[in-house]
């Protein structure tokens, strides 16, 4: 399926590794061109060559903390007119007990999830719909439809953020300027591997004894690879889905438990 966006450009975030290198792919295989951000020069660089060597389209690349103001300043003055933003950022390293968070530790969490994707989104927009297409996704969490009080400095900004992205996609979807979050489950990506790896050392459990225990909690039963869930942020990225917008699209192996 041609997804209609030959010759376009995008901005794609966290793209060195991952979902975010995984979306980068697939856009470029339908010959979109791309600017990539990631924390890491090295890793962005030979994402780049890899991406550039094997697509043939022209790739650029920003290392930049988006979860730095400076950073995000860094990646808007590099690429100030993408078609296409996909916002894949992290998330905040901190206790899971509610209780020990500090207000730093909260102002931090809405820095990294809610703020900085809102920055991008406020740079990019209006230059979409003066030219009659924007493309905006933002990769955020499936706890976002089954919060949990451990994972709340995580949830609540990026719900923040839904409520954002819906209310800015009413004022310009006549524009062909879409915003949809798209809300990942297990994925095997190296964060996955690591957090993996790190629970079997805390429970003195193999690896392979904590991948099914975590792969059991849907009910595909394993995780997802990271193109399986980059095809779904693609797919809301092509011309074809113009009619689709503030939405927020749960990707888990029907790990969630509700209807709506």
């Amino acid at each position: 399926m041609d997804l209609g966006l030959k010759g376009r450009k995008a901005l794609v975030c966290g793209a060195s590794e991952g979902i975010g290198f995984a979306s980068a792919s697939l856009l470029a295989a339908e010959g979109v061109n791309l600017v990539l951000v990631g924390r890491t020069e090295e890793k962005l660089a030979k994402a780049a060559a890899a991406l550039k060597d094997l697509h043939k389209v022209e790739v650029d690349y920003v290392p930049a903390d988006l979860g730095q103001q400076e950073g995000r300043k860094a990646v808007l003055f590099h690429c100030s007119d993408p078609d296409i933003l996909i916002h894949n950022g992290g998330w905040p390293r901190a206790e899971r007990d509610f209780r020990k968070w500090s207000n730093e530790d909260w102002l931090r969490a809405v820095d990294l999830m809610m703020l900085s994707p809102i920055e991008l989104i406020t740079g990019v927009i209006d230059g979409m719909a003066e030219r009659g297409f924007g493309r905006i996704v933002a990769v955020t969490s499936r706890f976002v439809k089954e919060p949990s009080a451990e994972l709340a400095l995580s949830t609540s900004p990026r719900l923040g953020l839904s409520g954002f992205i819906t209310g800015v996609a009413r004022k310009y979807a006549s524009r062909n300027v879409t915003l949809n979050s798209a809300l990942p489950g297990i994925i095997a990506t190296e964060t996955q591997f690591q957090h993996g790896r790190d629970l079997a050392t805390a429970a003195s459990k193999s690896f392979d004894e904590i991948w099914a225990e975590r792969s059991s909690t849907n009910s595909a039963n394993r995780f997802a690879t990271p193109e399986e869930f980059a095809s779904l942020c693609v797919f809301l990225c092509s011309a074809h889905s113009g009619f689709l917008t503030g939405q927020h699209i749960l990707s888990d192996g029907a790990g969630y438990p509700g209807v709506f």
